[in-house]
């Protein structure tokens, strides 16, 4: 492609990451400035806009786009893609690490909670500065806005996709204009840029200097997004649209809300401040209803966000099988899981009834946010440490470097826990427990299942040797695994119950592959043995959900013709294994209940394999553990 084609097609990018990438991080300045104002006096806005610029500049800029968002994994980001390069490079420490990227997996879903609830609580807000009247209206029109939000999830967001980067695009340029209006008429917030504003506010603090940097890290909340999304845009279009439009903007507002409470020291206290940089009437009016629009596509990002995320950890088998229905034909990442939309509305539902404004949410933001930005940052440099590209001694500094970012950050939200800070740690770590526990318990019956197993070769001999009773048919016995020794124990389990086999066993691995995350099937090793037994190593994307029945058909393009694969006289055996005893030692009382409660709920198969309802068989069977 040509420079010519490359540069508008960047362009496009750029935009279309505005609407997906930068809605939480954009739509901050409704809440951000205000509250951590609140914390000081009017005479500290400069030193309070210092902080909160400095703080976006070294975390966003320096942390996100200038190091993390090196590290992708063939194009993708997020912590998973480091999980990936961990993988590849076979990384000693990986077990100490999984179950730290996991944590900081589950704080990501845990801001995904918080952040459509505060995003519109803080727009419709605006409101009672239109009508102070209207103030009572706020806190049930966002729980309408968020009801409808989160029922038209079914229905997708491919055809609103091209309207969400020209929104934001108009967001950020009104960000922009009514930011650089008012620091026209107060130039002297252009003080801001020193450090030292910031410094003087804080040290003139004492001990509520941590309360105020846990207020002004509402304003990188979203920061994780520029990684996370690396793969859906590309690294250069995600970095133009930051540094051309997303910072500019931000710099201009914060800086116009500063100029604001310099100019008139009475509405330091205002939580509504955003919105009075617009004049009363009309244009106030449009702003709130621009604000809402804003944060509903925000809200909306990070919902398909959490889709994603919760997408890839099944994939990965750090949660079940649940149900996944792909909106899009054009694009596959566009997903809807019904089980993930309830849980994650319900919960939004209940923090507006619980904390009623903007403000008090507030207390509950942050603390998930950062904490994931300390896991990130620690499996960041265990990637490093893994590759061994640069010295030991340099990886320890740009570790130590990224820490001394994230842990003043984490600490200072600490001091909001028993406000409303406990919540997003609550959340994150059920969501931890339930990845640990499934991760867990599938280990446990991985184990049993290969304990005294044979393999394919002595099984194909054993078939050959017509022990075994057989049947007109193809049975294909599919294994999550890249190993066939869990389709064996399938197959000798199958046998031992029915006492029957089919002409002809197939065993497929379904092998994810690192690599072409978006491939639905990828490449297909077909290996026959005696017996009319045949292992068939089938890779599909991680990120796609596989099609089983198409991996067959080249499968049999693969082996020339030799591997029987009728559609009509094929079925696909699905095995469910449930733990019946295993010692505490192994998994506690809690964690086997709430591990046989996930086993039941799991998608039997055809909702996520494209296997035919009428061609599937249920193998069913209880495992004991020692």
């Amino acid at each position: 492609m040509g420079s010519s084609q490359q540069q508008p097609r960047n362009a496009l990018m750029a935009l279309l990451a505005l609407g997906v990438v930068f809605g939480d991080i954009g739509t901050s300045p409704l809440y951000a400035f205000a509250t951590a104002l609140g914390l000081v006096d009017a005479a500290s806005a400069i030193g309070v806009a210092s902080l909160i610029l400095w703080t976006i500049f070294l975390v966003v800029t320096v942390k996100y786009a200038a190091i993390i968002m090196r590290a992708d994994y063939h194009g993708e980001g997020g912590i998973f893609a480091l999980m990936a390069l961990l993988r590849a490079a076979r990384a000693k420490h990986l077990a100490l690490i999984a179950p730290l990227a996991i944590f900081g997996a589950a704080m990501l879903l845990g801001d995904g909670a918080i952040t459509p609830a505060i995003s519109v609580l803080s727009a419709v807000e605006g409101l009672a500065t239109v009508r102070p009247e209207w103030a009572h209206l706020s806190m049930p029109l966002a729980l309408f806005i968020l009801a409808a939000l989160f029922l038209l999830q079914p229905v997708g967001t491919g055809r609103l996709g091209g309207v969400f980067g020209p929104v934001m695009l108009l967001w950020f340029l009104c960000l922009a204009v009514l930011g650089a209006i008012q620091v026209a008429h107060a130039p002297q917030v252009l003080a801001a840029f020193d450090p030292r504003e910031g410094l003087r506010v804080l040290l003139g603090a004492g001990w509520g200097a941590w309360a105020i940097v846990g207020a002004v890290v509402l304003a990188i909340t979203g920061a994780e997004a520029l990684f996370a999304d690396l793969g859906h845009f590309g690294r250069m279009p995600i970095l133009r649209a930051w540094r051309f439009v997303v910072f500019p903007a931000l710099i201009f507002n914060y800086l116009g809300q500063a100029a604001m409470v310099t100019r008139d020291p009475t509405l330091a206290t205002n939580p509504n401040l955003f919105f009075l940089m617009m004049p009363e009437g009309t244009l106030r009016a449009a702003l709130v209803v621009l604000a809402t629009l804003a944060t509903i596509i925000a809200s909306q990002a990070l919902i398909s966000a959490v889709f994603s995320l919760a997408s890839q950890a099944m994939d990965l088998g750090f949660l079940p099988r649940f149900f996944v229905k792909h909106t899009s034909l054009q694009m596959r990442g566009q997903l809807y899981i019904p089980l993930v939309n309830a849980t994650l509305g319900a919960v939004c539902l209940m923090l507006v009834l619980t904390f009623r404004t903007s403000s008090a949410l507030a207390n509950a933001y942050g603390i998930a946010v950062t904490g994931a930005m300390i896991l990130t940052s620690i499996t960041f440099g265990a990637v490093l440490l893994a590759q061994g590209k640069i010295p030991k001694w340099q990886c320890f500094a740009i570790i130590a470097g990224l820490l001394c970012l994230d842990l003043p950050l984490f600490a200072s939200c600490l001091t909001k826990f028993f406000d409303g800070g406990l919540v997003p740690i609550v959340i994150a770590t059920a969501v931890a427990a339930i990845m640990l526990t499934w991760r867990k318990g599938r280990r446990l019956i991985s184990t049993a299942m290969r304990y005294g197993s044979v393999s394919a070769e002595e099984l194909g001999q054993r078939l050959a040797s017509k022990n075994v009773r057989r049947v007109p048919g193809t049975l294909v016995f599919i294994v999550r695994r890249p190993t066939p020794e869990h389709g064996v124990a399938a197959i000798l389990e199958h046998e031992r119950r029915s006492n029957v086999l089919g002409e002809n066993v197939v065993i497929l691995l379904l092998d994810p592959n690192w690599s072409d995350p978006s491939a639905i099937v990828g490449s297909v090793t077909v290996f026959p043995y005696q017996g009319g037994l045949w292992v068939v190593q089938a890779e599909h994307g991680y990120m796609v959900e596989p099609d089983v029945p198409a991996m067959l058909r080249k499968a049999v393009e693969q082996s020339g013709g030799n591997l029987p694969f009728d559609p009509s006289d094929t079925f696909f055996i699905v095995a469910r294994q449930f733990i019946a005893t295993c010692p505490n030692k192994l998994m506690r009382s809690w964690q086997r209940h709430l591990f046989a409660f996930m086993t039941r709920n799991v998608v039997p198969g055809p909702h996520y394999l494209q296997i035919p309802p009428d061609r599937l068989i249920l193998s069913t069977w209880l495992l004991r553990l020692s």
